[in-house]
Parts: C-alpha cells; structure tokens; sequence
C-alpha cells in the first residue's frame, strides 16, 4: 500500500490525474486521459464512489533572488507555495529571514549541468542578467515537464532570446506556452507589484480547473515512509459549509496526527474514530457528520460533510 503513494507521487509530478474512490471499500484507481493507470490492490469498477481531479501544490522554483524573489518570498509565505531559490550571488539571503525556502547558491553554469527534483514546479526567472535568463529558460525547457514558466523582460529581448533558443534546438510551440513578460499586465511597477501580478498568474494557471483538488506532497511522503498503522482520514464528500474542503486528508496513528482537515469539533471526533480503529484493526469506515446547529457535534457551518477513514499498512 505504501509503494501505492510512492507512485502516486511520480504521477502526480507528471500532471493531474482523476482519482475514483469506492465507498464502499476505500480502495481507488487513478486515470489519465480516460485509462487506469495506477490502483490499489482491491479496486475494481465501483457502483458507488467519489470522484475528483487531484494535482499536487506546485512548487515555486526562482532564477534569481533579487527585489522581486524576495518580495515573492514574503507573500509567498501567506499563499503557503513551497519555494526553491537559485542565484550566484554569495549573502543574497540570510538564512533567518527566508528559512522556509530552500536556497541554493552556486554558479549558474554548475547548477544548470544538474538535474534537480521537483515537486510539480512552476518556474519563475528573473537572474541579475539577459545571458542568465536566457540560460535559465533553455535549462528549465530542455530537461523539465511544468505547467508554468515564466520569464521577466522587454519585448525586444524576449524575441531575441527565443531565436537564441529556437537556433539551440528549442521548439517553437515550446516557447509559445512561456509566460513571457512575466506576470498578469496589472501596470505593476514596483517590485512588490511585479510579485503579485506574477503570483496571481501562477494562482491562474493552478486553478485554471475549478475541480481540481491539491494533494500535499508531504502527507504523500509521510504516506510511504511511515511505519506505523495508519488511519488516512479524508473528506470525500461536502455540502454546504464546513472547515476544509472535499480531498483533504489527515493521517492518524497512536501516537501522532499528521495535517489537518480543518480543526475543531469534527477532528476531535475523526481522531477519536480513527484510534478506535487502530485499536480493533478495523480496515475501512464513512461516517457523515452533520455541521447543522441541531446536529451531534453542535457546530454552526451549516453543511454536511462525509469522511472516510482507511487503514494504511
């Protein structure tokens, strides 16, 4: 079952994919371009079931961290993307101010002969120069797959690097789905500016289907690395109001409890459930909870959302 999420992972890194889950077993089958491509062991076509179009969080990946990175950094931090950071300039980031980004700081010519691995990455570039650019946008088109990736400047040296790239073996069409200049044209001026309109961009392009739900790369890691039995908790179903939404998970053992699926009333109950579980070995559960004021848990949100609770081995 591990190994299951482990795939999942690579899968997802390639693109979003439909998962269809049984209700009445848990077990599920992922698709892509209408064929099952990966499933658990006892999935089988279900009469009853949820479906859903799941992608991971994408994964800001900066060419340069200058006025515009940093200040993509700071909102970046609200929007909870995780970031990775590339530049050659030595004490561009104090360690303490930009702690949850990763930042690697070496000579673009060494870092572009590595290969690099990404969680669904979406490229931003914007180096201290035109030739680090350029070198950044063949890098990132000639060894990675990404939904998105953008590059600042003018006109002009848009069009001069793409017959620079086009002459290095870069495909037209390629170079068509770059988001070249950078950025929704909101008249930014401002580094900060420039952050948001290249942010909502990349919110654009995320959301572009309204169906889609996130999956967290690191429930998919703690999924496959952890050891312990596991209750995987999900929401599978949603009406009305409620804390979180449908496709959010929450991972429960004896002694720990990893993620949220919204807090409160209704996650003190689903851990409950879940050691309950834990304790009889009990395989798989859905129990729907009434978020009504009359209902058992006495909320106020004034919807219905039915979870499912599986076990992980």
């Amino acid at each position: 079952m591990r190994r299951y999420y482990s795939e999942l992972k690579k899968l997802l890194e390639k693109g979003a994919l439909k998962r269809i889950t049984d209700l009445e077993t848990g077990e599920e089958g992922l698709y892509r371009d209408g064929s099952l491509i990966l499933s658990t062991s006892g999935y089988d076509e279900p009469s009853i079931y949820s479906e859903e179009i799941i992608s991971m969080r994408p994964t800001l990946v900066l060419f340069g961290f200058g006025h515009i990175g940093k200040s993509i950094y700071r909102i970046s931090e609200a929007l909870e993307f995780p970031l990775i950071i590339f530049d050659d300039r030595k004490n561009i980031a104090d360690d303490e101010l930009y702690a949850k980004a990763e930042i690697i700081i070496e000579d673009y010519d060494k870092i572009f002969q590595k290969q690099y691995s990404f969680d669904n990455p979406y490229f931003l570039i914007f180096t201290h120069g035109h030739k680090w650019d350029e070198e950044a946008l063949y890098y990132v088109l000639s060894k990675y797959r990404s939904r998105y990736v953008g590059m600042i400047g003018s006109r002009k040296k848009i069009e001069l690097t793409y017959s620079n790239l086009e002459k290095r073996g870069i495909d037209k069409e390629l170079l068509k789905s770059v988001h070249a200049p950078i950025g929704m044209d909101i008249n930014a001026q401002s580094p900060q500016e420039i952050a948001i309109s290249i942010l909502a961009e990349v919110i654009k392009t995320f959301r572009e289907d309204k169906r889609q739900i996130t999956i967290d790369s690191s429930m998919l890691d703690y999924l496959q690395c952890n050891e312990d039995k596991t209750i995987l908790v999900r929401i599978v179903e949603k009406e009305g109001s409620g804390p979180r939404e449908q496709g959010v998970e929450m991972a429960v053992t004896e002694s720990d409890v990893f993620s949220t699926i919204g807090g409160g009333a209704i996650e003190v109950e689903c851990i409950k459930e879940a050691r309950k579980m834990l304790k009889n070995n009990e395989k798989f559960r859905i129990l729907d909870f009434n978020l009504e004021k009359d209902g058992a848990l006495n909320m106020a949100c004034g919807g219905k959302t039915k979870v499912m609770f599986r076990l992980i081995m």
